[in-house]
């Protein structure tokens, strides 16, 4: 059967927000935001023109999409946007989810509909499908060098052998590495570290759904290599990680705002930041445990509390929270033992399990705390203020966030194979493997650090979606010509080899232990030097300078010090490469000189 799983996909510039009046598009100052947000969280590690394809491409491609699920019965929704108080993780709505009456709940089950769905369109346009077939090996033509034209897989059931045969192109779309151990501890090795216990290596389970112990064993991945393609540029691989500090949150895929305390009773980060983002803070802690605090009146921040899976005006039937609802959510939680609720601040921090320092830095950081919020501004991190609330009105609440039971979810990786911008699986040296494509999480450098949920169904809408959607009409267009061979660039092997062996370095800094002079003594004279003209003496035997000796007239312990030190340096650089010494800069004109 068709298989996926989760269910936003993000898009910018649909019909779907347009019907809403959203004003998201890439050439809007929201678009330009959420895409340069994105890059920077990267450090830049990604690879920008496949961005710009999914930038310019993801309406009409999420357009399309629309259209083909509302054919088979499937309607879509809008989940809200990200609103961050400074700004700096606001993204507008962008996260488009498929439901049904019967499932209303798209946001985590609608993919596997929509694959679904896609699986029944193209069989009744007459394309076939073998499921419980797994590829095992690609065939490249000459010898491992030419064409990729065909692909060996296995029937799971009758364990009988096939071989397909590539007209015009393999397109790889085999989902993440997660459950091979040594790729994990080679390509993501600090998400390998945190998760090794919680996945699952000894089986695959190509059926699974929604799954936090691993997906796939980079089938897919390892075929790309044993044919000759490179990795990706991008290391290590970023994982796909989330669920933060636990409480209620503001936005439905939050970190939670109010305090957040450690196991010594102390702040430990700027609380207000999505829950990818409060994950990895909480991972950086000794003992990835933390603790969230509020009180009553916390309830009444908003009016409304969004509920995961729910829609712009409600489409989707599945409604926010009032006040009064999240409060009896938060006994509920007490009933079933997942809360902490107390009269005090002192009786809370006992039923926590505080004890001596700890248990004093917990309740002097609570207190901290509403001052801040009284007083508007937090003195710590820099909270903003409008999101800072006074800890002040009984009952007070808890909970208690606990790496690999209630947090810090292991998704799976992303990225792996070197692919180009046109989806071609390509060598190490960047030249594409004629016939051989790549999509989905597999993509290499569309990720780096970790993928962090700020474009909310990024994934889904991006390399699944819109970049599959691209590639497909250019496979479809016979006039469209793929890149083909060896990369034309004017730069040559000398510009690149310079850059490897230092030399470009040494020679930015004045010097360079490759530069080579004439054999012999020359004799030159610097003037403006505090005493005068300071005349040097240069010996170059075997192209490099051996000796340097001066005349000079600089005072004894400023000038005259400063000289025996530029001789060294000039030496060991070969050249002008000297720093000038404190209060001796006119002597280190003349001597440059």
């Amino acid at each position: 059967r068709a298989i996926s799983r989760g269910g936003s996909n993000h898009a910018i510039g649909t019909k779907k927000q347009k019907d809403l009046g959203i004003d998201y598009t890439p050439d809007t100052e929201a678009g330009r935001h959420a895409a340069k947000v994105e890059k920077h969280s990267a450090s830049c590690y990604i690879d920008e023109r496949k961005w710009s394809t999914w930038i310019n491409n993801s309406g009409p491609a999420m357009d399309w999409m629309i259209d083909k699920m509302a054919s088979k019965g499937l309607k879509c929704c809008l989940e809200p946007g990200y609103v961050d108080p400074d700004g700096i993780l606001t993204v507008p709505a962008g996260s488009h989810s498929f439901y049904t009456d019967e499932m209303p709940f798209g946001m985590l089950f609608g993919a596997p509909m929509c694959a679904q769905a896609y699986a029944d369109i193209f069989t009744e346009n007459g394309g076939e499908i073998d499921f419980k077939t797994r590829a095992l090996y690609l065939i490249r033509d000459d010898n491992n060098t030419g064409r990729v034209s065909a692909v060996v897989a296995q029937n799971l059931e009758t364990q009988e052998y096939i071989k397909y045969c590539a007209n015009k192109a393999v397109v790889l779309a085999t989902g993440d590495f997660s459950k091979d151990p040594d790729m994990m501890a080679k390509y993501s090795p600090w998400a390998w570290k945190l998760y090794k216990n919680a996945i699952d290596t000894t089986k695959v389970n190509y059926d699974v759904e929604l799954a936090y112990n691993g997906l796939y064993a980079g089938d897919g991945h390892k075929m790309g290599l044993w044919v000759g393609a490179g990795w990706q540029k991008t290391y290590p691989n970023a994982p796909m990680i989330n669920c933060g500090a636990q409480g209620p949150t503001v936005n439905s895929i939050d970190n939670f705002w109010g305090i957040n305390l450690t196991s010594d009773g102390r702040r430990y980060h700027n609380e207000v930041t999505n829950f990818s983002y409060g994950a990895i803070a909480i991972l950086q802690l000794p003992d990835h445990i933390a603790y969230s605090v509020w009180d009553t009146d916390y309830a009444y921040i908003q009016d409304k509390w969004e509920t995961f899976g729910c829609s712009i005006n409600d489409e989707n039937g599945i409604l926010p929270q009032t006040p009064e609802q999240l409060i009896a959510g938060w006994e509920a939680n007490v009933e079933a033992g997942s809360y902490w609720k107390a009269d005090t601040i002192e009786e809370l921090v006992d039923k926590m399990g505080f004890t001596g320092q700890a248990r004093e830095n917990a309740i002097e950081s609570i207190n901290n705390y509403t001052r801040y919020a009284e007083q508007g501004y937090d003195e710590e991190y820099h909270v903003a203020p409008s999101a800072l609330h006074p800890i002040k009105k009984a009952p007070f609440y808890a909970t208690r966030t606990v790496f690999g039971t209630n947090a810090m979810t292991f998704l799976c990786v992303t990225g792996g194979l070197r692919t180009n911008e046109y989806m071609q699986v390509c060598q190490d040296d960047d030249t594409p493997i004629d016939g051989l494509f790549n999509t989905g999480i597999m993509t290499g450098d569309y990720y780096a650090g970790t993928y962090n949920f700020v474009m909310p169904g990024q994934n889904l809408g991006g390399v699944c979606n819109c970049l599959s959607y691209v590639l497909g009409k250019r496979l479809a267009d016979p006039n469209f010509a793929f890149p083909s061979g060896p990369i034309t660039r004017v730069s040559t092997v000398e510009d690149e080899s310079i850059q490897n062996d230092g030399s470009a370095f040494a020679a930015m800094a004045g010097g360079s232990d490759e530069a080579s002079y004439t054999d012999g003594v020359y004799t030159g004279t610097g003037s403006g030097g505090m005493g005068g003209d300071i005349t040097v003496e240069v010996t170059i035997e075997g192209g490099v300078i051996t000796n340097i000796t001066y005349e000079d007239n600089e005072t004894p312990n400023i000038g005259g010090d400063a000289l025996p030190q530029y001789v060294e340096q000039a030496i060991a650089s070969n050249g002008t490469a000297i720093d000038s010494v404190s209060g001796a800069t006119m002597t280190y004109n003349a001597f440059g000189a």
